[in-house]
């Protein structure tokens, strides 16, 4: 697959040659080629690489992610019951991918996640398989890699490669791509992602005057973005920082057409923000409150006991809260290592008033900030493991069901303790830092008059990285503040994927920059 991407611009010459012998105006056949053959490479690369495509000699079977209790929301809202002896998917041990269709659907907050499922589970009773599920978001994936190699075709047939940006973390490993084979919020999120980074891409690669790319760019961030932050609510950030992208993506018309109409272009992108924001505010806010109603005072348990009793102090901490003192002696525990009930006092100053709990813990970390930059830190290092091992990714049929719900993971953080263990293993776990500062420093100097006057490609793909290290900053952050140490690898599992976008970013705006020289201006 890396070879396929590589021969990117070999195969995108030889299909456009093929079109233009049809006729086909070399303006559409260059276009039409480079974004089929992305979408091409995008759905078959996914597919080979979870083995949704078995072919021989090029990798194994099916692959995805086994239900850690989370699936549940999703897929009862399409009626699904996990077709297993046990009829549950929860810590099975196992990836349950065969459900039968036909039972009451649950009532919960609207999501894009419960939209795309709607659109692949059949109505009435009978067998469904989660790779269809899988096959709908490979080729949501598909549409938007591809429009967004069509579009950068169209300014030059060369640029129609970066969207191996977004592509190639997805192929090389598959730590993000087997969420695809799965029942979470995750990979709707993702697939939003890489959208949202290719709309970038498309800003990165053309100019203002270029109103089609531009408006093609600003329907892949808005897209992507509601997509990504109406999934749930711990993706909220990277609708957030798509909206300003689309707030700030420029587009002009020539000065020979009237004065109306230039405003009205200058004004399309602050519009397209407005939408966005109109469009995700409704879903947003009942998302919120739906996981506030489902885990509102298991969140505040975890913010307060996981990570705010170790960092600022447990009596601090408790006495803030409402709790007795003896409440600061299970400092560093998970809600579900104990149950929370037990603790002393719990009930009246947590389980009864988890919002209050949860705004109290945000207080406290305002005048604490050294807390919250430590919090926040130790999620960054977390996303140098984004493979999540602790999940299993063979499907049921290759392994059997067992169920192994008490077995106690570090990196999933049900002590404190032992994540921080975890974590003090992983080597380098200082590069997200350095990443995400290289990223935002980097974007940041294109605002300067030297700088911006530099190769436009160049500052556009530094642009590109610090976008990317914003949204894998937001993830992390929002992560810690909702739920603490709780599950955290998780939780900050796309921020991985975004802060190997901006390495890549990066990197093709070295060699851009480095190759300035040897190439022509764009007219």
């Amino acid at each position: 697959m890396l070879a396929a991407v590589a021969g990117l611009p070999g195969a995108l010459t030889n299909a456009a040659e093929d079109l233009r012998a049809l006729a086909v105006p070399r303006r559409v056949a260059v276009p039409a080629a480079a974004g089929g053959l992305a979408a091409a490479v995008t759905v078959l690369g996914l597919a080979l690489r979870i083995g949704l495509l078995r072919v021989p000699l090029l990798g194994g079977g099916l692959i995805g992610v086994g239900d850690n209790g989370d699936a549940y929301r999703l897929f009862c809202t399409a009626g699904l019951t996990p077709d297993t002896p046990s009829r549950f998917a929860l810590w099975r041990g196992v990836v349950v991918t065969a459900f039968t269709t036909g039972a009451k659907p649950c009532t919960a907050a609207p999501s894009s996640s419960a939209t795309l499922l709607g659109l692949v589970v059949p109505g009435g009773p009978g067998m469904w398989s989660l790779t269809s599920y899988a096959w709908l978001f490979a080729g949501i994936a598909a549409l938007g890699v591809g429009l967004g190699a069509a579009t950068l075709a169209s300014v030059r047939p060369a640029r129609a490669a970066l969207v191996a940006i977004p592509l190639l973390p997805l192929l090389v490993v598959s730590w993000w791509s087997r969420f695809l084979v799965s029942l979470y919020a995750e990979p709707t999120a993702l697939i939003g992602t890489v959208w949202v980074v290719t709309g970038l891409l498309v800003v990165a690669a053309t100019r203002p005057t270029q109103r089609l790319p531009r408006v093609v760019a600003l329907g892949l961030l808005s897209l992507g973005g509601l997509v990504a932050a109406t999934a749930k609510p711990g993706f909220i950030p990277v609708g957030g920082v798509a909206l300003v992208c689309c707030a700030l993506v420029v587009v002009r018309a020539p000065e020979s057409t009237g004065r109306r109409r230039r405003v009205l272009t200058r004004l399309a992108g602050p519009l397209v923000a407005l939408a966005l924001l109109a469009g995700a505010a409704t879903p947003v806010a009942e998302g919120i409150a739906g996981q506030d109603r489902s885990y509102g005072a298991v969140n505040a348990h975890n913010l307060l006991f996981t990570a705010l009793m170790p960092a600022i102090g447990p009596d601090t901490v408790a006495q803030a809260v409402g709790l007795p003192p003896a409440a600061a002696a299970h400092s560093g525990e998970g809600f579900y290592w104990a149950g929370g009930f037990d603790i002393p006092g719990w009930t009246p100053a947590i389980g009864d008033r988890p919002q209050e709990a949860a705004a109290t813990a945000h207080t406290l970390l305002a005048e604490h900030p050294a807390a919250l930059a430590t919090m926040v830190g130790r999620g960054l290092t977390a996303t140098m493991r984004p493979q999540l091992t602790y999940l299993p990714s063979a499907p049921r049929g290759t392994a059997p069901e067992h169920f192994e719900g008490r077995t106690a993971y570090p990196e999933a953080g049900p002590q404190t303790a032992m994540l921080l263990g975890w974590l003090a293993g992983i080597g380098a776990g200082w590069l997200p830092l350095v990443t995400v500062l290289l990223g935002l420093t980097a974007g940041t100097a294109t605002l300067l008059p030297r700088v911006r006057r530099a190769d436009p490609l160049a500052v556009g793909l530094l642009r590109v990285a610090a976008g990317a290290a914003l949204l894998g900053l937001g993830v992390v952050t929002l992560a810690v503040l909702g739920d603490g140490y709780y599950e955290l690898s998780k939780h900050v599992w796309l921020g991985s994927y975004c802060f190997a976008v901006t390495g890549l970013a990066g990197a093709a705006a070295a060699v851009v920059g480095a190759t300035a020289r040897f190439r022509r201006p764009l007219a």
